[in-house]
């Protein structure tokens, strides 16, 4: 139970961390690297509800 809720609030952490990082280095950058994960995460959201409805 805690596992499945520590392993996405880690993994946001991470993304925001290397967002931020990349922002303390080019500002435009830390924003296209946010984009990129919030993209990436709606994608495999997307995906895992789409194979749990499939019974894959």
């Amino acid at each position: 139970m805690i596992l499945n809720i520590l392993t996405p609030v880690i993994g946001m952490i991470g993304q925001l961390l290397i967002a931020y990082s990349a922002w303390s280095v080019y500002p435009p950058a830390g924003y296209c690297a946010a984009g990129i994960f919030c993209l990436l995460n709606s994608y495999l959201t997307a995906k895992a509800i789409a194979e749990t409805k499939n019974g894959k």
